[in-house]
């Protein structure tokens, strides 16, 4: 049995809807079934997610503060006045802030920019800058993807009489900063129809305002970039934003984003992936490591040259960003293996002089793979203080986790899923074990195991190009928009194998009526040697098209699998069998040998249990080393393994009995016709001459003799065989030296050199048996 990693979870459909959403529209069901398993039943609102080229841009001017805005912006540009943007060093942040420079420069007015370093500013806008933008004879602060907290930089601007525009898109405080204008979907009285905007989105909306129709359609490309960057939910408006901006990438659009897909390997059409695993990472490595300057300078410059170098620079920083957060992951696994070992819930993990700029991306990698809240703090003994980033999971909200644990924090702040906070080196422990109580008031055993929302089930023969080129309508996907999640449920296997470099890739084929369909599963080659090719598998994934030299064909990219019921593996010809043994966990599994000497034929280093008596086998895995003497004596282990569900076939056996000729009742009748015929002979000469003229092994010929010997058809004396005239008719069956060649032959037959799915087949009858044996009297199966 091979368990999945994830809780599978299988939504239900309102079947009706379906049915009236695919006639309606003229789709497929599953298509259909999707759409409403999104909540979009309406065939009006399906018919646009469909076609977000139908959408249309929510009027800016509903979002509060706009009208003040615009007024103020277009009052500074009018009089040729200084503009800075603020901006913050993400993706979403640096996208929003060359976004507003270039627009707001369109004005006429000078406008300038500045992003925060994470490490010498921290987070936001602050005093220290404002006063700086006053001494370059600043004008008009605006601020993106950032400010709706920032108190103190909002007073300072009203203090040496700047304006002071905030645009931003996070939860608002119960108390607003005082700033001249907030352009903010979320804050209080905003009756704007979309909440959901990121900072680029905000930033859009405002340059929407400023220049109507004549706003530039490249500006969309830079939203865009922010929007699916950001992990904003990929609905309404948003959805129209990300797919217009795509749009205008795949065109072709600034020089800078231009050579970023290009120096990301992005070949063909960009799509929500592109930019969250290739250009997004890309942006945010410099804000990351050092400062987020070339990421900005990169999406506003105009030159190729420049725009090649510094995506170039960028590509650099994001393998130095991956180097080290890997290099804080894995210290960081360490630590999470002895917490985990003693039980805890959720993990704080602290390291002296990690970077804290990376230290989210490490925080994310270790709930991916032990899934429990985790903060990663990266301290610096020097100054005796920590700072964190954490990341939780469904279910568990980690900025109430803090506030309850909050008594040891110097700060903190963020939501539901992520937070930043700081804290002295020497509570950090008191910490922990007041961060642990308040997850475990939010947490139940069920929520340690990451779901996995499957949206339909289906066969291999039903997944065409076709389909899935259908199912591409549902893009742009990402948050609240994710790719379908499809199961197929007890498959059988044609070919199965570990791929890539250094095999850490599952490739598979499974079996439909009337099709074959590939599956790959990247990062899931160890799989490999928990999977029988006579396994029928479980699999939920994502459906693809593979088109090689202009050939498409369908094939499924695998998310998770799972084998139910009993499992084989033919270890009978395995070579390395030390090796994977070694792998096995003894533990989980009962070594048996039937033989006295098979460990020592098998040089085996692990411990080997002799098959004898009644004694149960109370381990899941179960490795049987040789066969027995008697079919009974498997039968009967087979009976005694109540937890096995997964077994190892080795069988070896000394002597090959399969292979030799075994007398039939014709060979029986011709010898013994000799030896009434002859009465008395040698033996040994005479089985030389009848194994010659014969053409059969002297082998068969002794054991023929023996089994007559043994039915009392034969005296045998110095040598000499003689016939006994008094013997009367016996079976051959009456032998046991017969009975047991016999059977011998026939299990090397069943358990050595028989397919893998026929020893499967005779493992499960007996264990059906079993089960049915087990049963009290008077079970009726069927009801």
């Amino acid at each position: 049995m091979l368990q999945p990693e994830n809780r599978w979870i299988t939504e239900q459909a309102d079947t009706k809807k379906v049915r009236e959403l695919a006639e309606d529209l003229h789709i497929s069901s599953l298509t259909a079934r999707l759409l409403v398993l999104r909540g979009i039943d309406n065939p009006e609102h399906a018919e646009l997610f469909l076609h977000p080229e139908k959408m249309t841009f929510h009027d800016p001017m509903r979002m509060l503060g706009m009208r003040e805005a615009v007024d103020r912006i277009s009052r500074s540009a009018a009089r040729r006045r200084k503009i800075r943007i603020f901006g913050d060093y993400d993706a979403d942040g640096v996208t929003s802030t060359a976004l507003l420079v270039r627009a707001l420069s369109m004005t006429g007015a000078e406008v300038s920019w500045h992003v925060p370093n994470r490490f010498t500013e921290g987070y936001g806008p602050h005093a220290a800058a404002v006063e700086q933008a006053k001494k370059d004879g600043i004008d008009l602060i605006v601020t993106v993807d950032s400010g709706i907290a920032a108190y103190e930089a909002a007073d300072r601007a009203r203090q040496l009489g700047i304006d002071y525009v905030i645009t931003d898109h996070h939860e608002p405080p119960a108390v607003l900063p005082d700033a001249s204008t907030i352009l903010n979907p979320k804050q209080p009285g905003c009756d704007y129809p979309f909440k959901g905007l990121s900072g680029a989105g905000v930033a859009l909306k405002l340059t929407q305002a400023l220049f109507g129709k004549k706003a530039d359609p490249q500006w969309l490309a830079l939203a865009a970039i922010g929007t699916i960057a950001d992990l904003v939910p990929l609905r309404d408006e948003n959805r129209l934003i990300a797919y217009q901006g795509l749009k205008r990438i795949n065109e072709g659009t600034y020089p800078g984003i231009n050579a970023l897909k290009f120096k990301s390997g992005g070949k063909g059409d960009a799509d929500s992936d592109t930019i969250g695993f290739q250009l997004g990472p890309r942006l945010n490595a410099a804000g990351r490591l050092e400062d987020a300057e070339p990421a900005v300078r990169l999406l506003l410059t105009g030159d190729e040259t420049e725009a090649s170098a510094l995506a170039d620079r960028l590509d650099k920083l994001n393998q130095e960003r991956k180097a080290l957060a890997d290099r804080i992951f894995r210290e960081a696994d360490q630590m999470a293996a002895s917490f985990i070992q003693r039980g805890d819930q959720a993990l704080v993990l602290p390291g002296v002089n990690w970077n804290q700029g990376v230290i989210g991306l490490a925080a994310s990698k270790i709930v991916e793979k032990y899934y429990r809240p985790t903060i990663i703090l990266a301290v610096n003994e020097e100054k005796g203080v920590a700072k964190g980033s954490g990341r939780s999971i469904d279910g568990v909200n980690l900025y109430k986790a803090l506030t309850d644990s909050s008594d040891h924090l110097a700060q903190f702040g963020g939501h539901q899923m992520a937070a930043g906070l700081s804290l002295p080196t020497t509570d950090i422990d008191d910490f922990r074990s007041d961060f642990l109580k308040a997850v475990r008031h939010q947490i139940t055993p069920d929520m340690l195991i990451k779901k996995a929302i499957i949206e339909d089930t289906c066969q291999p023969d039903q997944i065409t190009v076709e389909l899935i080129e259908q199912l591409g309508q549902l893009a742009p996907f990402g948050t609240d928009n994710a790719k379908p999640l499809c199961l197929m449920d007890h498959i059988p296997l044609t070919k199965i194998s570990a791929v890539g470099r250094d095999a850490s890739h599952l490739k598979l084929t499974v079996k439909g009526d009337s099709a074959e369909l590939d599956g790959i599963g990247f990062g899931m080659g160890h799989k490999r040697a928990e999977i029988s090719p006579a396994d029928r598998i479980s699999m939920i994934g994502e459906w693809q098209i593979n088109e090689w030299n202009g050939f498409k064909k369908p094939q499924m990219l695998i998310r998770d699998i799972k084998v139910d019921g009993l499992q084989v593996f033919d270890w009978r010809d395995e070579r390395r069998l030390n090796e994977k043994l070694e792998k096995i966990s003894p533990d989980e599994a009962e070594m048996i040998a039937f033989q006295e000497h098979t460990a020592e034929r098998l040089q085996l280093s692990r411990a080997v249990k002799r098959c004898s008596g009644e004694q149960p086998v109370r381990k899941p895995v179960l490795v049987l080393l040789d066969l027995p003497d008697e079919l009974e004596q498997l039968t009967g282990l087979i009976d005694r393994c109540t937890e096995v569900n997964r077994i190892y076939t080795v069988f070896h056996h000394a002597h090959d009995h399969y292979f030799s000729t075994f007398p039939t009742r014709n060979h029986f009748v011709w010898y013994y016709a000799l030896i009434r015929q002859e009465h008395s002979f040698k033996l040994d000469e005479t089985a030389k001459q009848i194994a010659r003229f014969k053409g059969w092994p002297e082998r068969m010929v002794y054991f023929m003799t023996k089994v007559f010997f043994e039915l009392d058809f034969v005296t045998i004396d110095n040598g000499v065989l003689t016939v006994n005239p008094a013997s009367g008719k016996t079976p051959l069956s009456d032998s046991v030296t017969y009975r047991r060649e016999k059977n011998q032959l026939e299990m090397e037959d069943l358990f050595c050199y028989s397919p893998i799915s026929r020893l499967k087949s005779w493992f499960e009858e007996r264990m059906k048996h079993r089960k049915q044996a087990d049963e009290p009297e008077g079970t009726i199966h069927g009801l």
